[in-house]
């Protein structure tokens, strides 16, 4: 594939051109066009100039998937401000962190919970690191009201300042800062251009072969990387229409499917297995299903061939990569058997290298043989943003260090075993140990903690967190009710067990992996698992 340097903006001309007004994205039953996209976005790239923002303004947005988060996304690529995606789950203490390290100037939100309006008025009353003013994107269902009259009171110098504006962006210029949590206990901001996205989502479709006809059900937040460049900006590179869920929840997945005869689905390996488990699930027509990409953390090969079996899935693809490959590295062959399907990643795509080299000394792999996995191409980072050290540690003569263990066959397809460090990947969200434990020692009464993944059903691995406590005694109850106010909630650890002392290694060290069979052990004991449980106490 020949890489095109063109902008996101200069995609959606494209897309104009045949097809203005074909149906872009749903929401709520409500239809927008390619048309009501531009324009739209037009309205508000205006006031977004009249605002102050311009090229290169860091601004946030903060909200779930909804017309206007990607109203909001194409206006600010329109005049080269900076997206700086924020996790709609995210709470004050963790916005208040990720606008001052991000030098967010201005804040684009939502309805992302009930109580968003306080959150914003608790951090505009703080005064937070840049942040100059907080937008509020308005009510979706609402947002088309009055736009004929909103078009006719444009000026001509207002379009003519938003096509000044336009000019200016370049495909080299950054697009979004996303965030990945990695290994660290602060999530990093990688930085990711308009060429790499917009060359990422082509490769999607064309991997895919993904059709103008298609309709895609978008299950993956916008705000990760997976959402954004294989879902949104791949229906942009496309033209097919995608939907809107109010909420990620599987019987909203169930119904869109029957609904509206959706033949793509994307997602992390647990929401399949959650769609499996749905005890609904049959009520529904699930036959217009065609294609999807399962990735975002690792899937068991009998996982794998039963979500296939049972939804009944023509091509549903394995695909390998991190938002720091903006995310794509490898994708299933279109017409690959099963066989190797449900244990590969696939193939690197074109433009793209990478390499398999020793944990000890760095030397190059051969053919089965499991190292750690480098990546080279245009799909790798522009660096983390204001990270110089973790820059120079993760990117090394053009390869991208993953972390990510793994090896290769002779037909050159991928095969992920590990990882070098111990994220938690739950529900395909990264989670890092080290900014629970963290926020667990801020707690009265804690001496030591120790955060990590255990295995179990559906959402593949659970926090549990491992605690020293004064006297052996803790308000475990009070503890979650903490973490509930400081965390999001997907980082609330599910089970927390108190310990009168950990067991140590030679070398004065935690023992984590006599840690975890302890967990294990005691999880196994818990015959009643309930999905719903924060935690469970020694």
């Amino acid at each position: 594939m020949r890489l095109e340097n063109i902008t996101i903006g200069q995609v959606l001309l494209q897309r104009l051109k045949t097809m203005a007004d074909e149906n872009a994205f749903e929401y709520r039953d409500a239809f927008y066009t390619w048309r009501d996209l531009d324009e739209l976005s037009d309205v508000f790239a205006v006031k977004l100039l009249k605002c102050g923002i311009k090229y290169d303004t860091h601004v946030a947005i903060w909200g779930g998937n909804t017309p206007n988060w990607i109203i909001t996304y194409v206006a600010l690529a329109k005049i080269g401000a900076v997206s700086v995606l924020i996790n709609p789950r995210y709470k004050e203490e963790e916005l208040a962190k990720t606008f001052e390290y991000s030098d967010v100037e201005y804040v684009c939100y939502g309805d992302c919970c009930s109580n968003s309006k306080n959150i914003i008025d608790h951090l505009n009353d703080r005064n937070i690191g840049k942040v100059k003013e907080y937008m509020y994107m308005g009510k979706n269902e609402h947002y088309r009201e009055g736009r004929a009259q909103i078009l006719k009171n444009l000026n001509p110098s207002d379009m003519e300042n938003l096509k000044k504006a336009e000019n200016k962006v370049t495909p080299q210029h950054i697009a979004s800062i996303v965030f990945t949590s990695g290994t660290t206990s602060f999530p990093k901001g990688v930085m990711l251009t308009h060429y790499q996205l917009v060359n990422i989502s082509r490769e999607a479709v064309e991997q895919m072969k993904w059709e103008t006809g298609d309709r895609m059900c978008m299950s993956v937040p916008l705000f990760h990387c997976f959402g954004l460049s294989t879902g949104f900006l791949a229906s942009l590179r496309v033209g097919f229409c995608i939907y809107l869920l109010p909420e990620l929840h599987t019987s909203c997945i169930l119904k869109c499917i029957h609904k509206y005869k959706i033949t793509i689905l994307n997602g992390v390996p647990t929401i399949f297995l959650a769609l499996l488990s749905n005890p609904e699930r049959r009520k529904y027509d699930l036959s217009s299903l065609k294609s999807g990409i399962i990735a975002g953390s690792k899937v068991f090969k009998e996982d794998y061939l039963k979500i296939c079996k049972e939804l009944k899935f023509k091509k549903l693809q394995q695909s390998y990569g991190q938002t720091e490959t903006s995310p794509c590295v490898t994708f299933n062959g279109y017409d690959d058997s099963m066989n190797i399907k449900c244990i590969s990643v696939g193939k690197v795509i074109p433009n793209v290298k990478i390499k398999i080299v020793s944990t000890k000394d760095g030397h190059d792999l051969g053919p089965y043989e499991s190292g750690e996995i480098l990546v080279k191409g245009f799909n790798v980072m522009k660096g983390y943003y204001k990270c110089t050290r973790q820059n120079c540690e993760k990117v090394k003569d053009g390869w991208l260090y993953t972390g990510d263990i793994g090896y290769v066959d002779n037909c050159e397809n991928l095969y992920i075993t590990g990882r070098k460090k111990d994220i938690i990947i739950r529900s395909g969200e990264n989670i890092s140990p080290v900014e629970i434990e963290e926020a667990i020692l801020r707690y009265p009464g804690v001496l030591q903690v120790k955060v990590f993944g255990i295995p179990v059903p559906v959402v593949q691995e659970e926090i549990a967190a491992c605690i020293v406590a004064e006297n052996g005694k803790l308000d475990v109850d009070g503890l979650v009710r903490y973490l509930k106010k400081h965390i999001a909630d997907y980082k609330v650890p599910k089970y927390i067990y108190i310990f009168k002392k950990f067991p140590m290694n030679l070398n004065g060290k935690v023992n984590v992996k006599q840690l975890k069979k302890e967990v294990q052990w005691k999880v196994s004991k818990e015959e009643d698992y309930d999905f719903n449980r924060t935690a469970s106490t020694d």
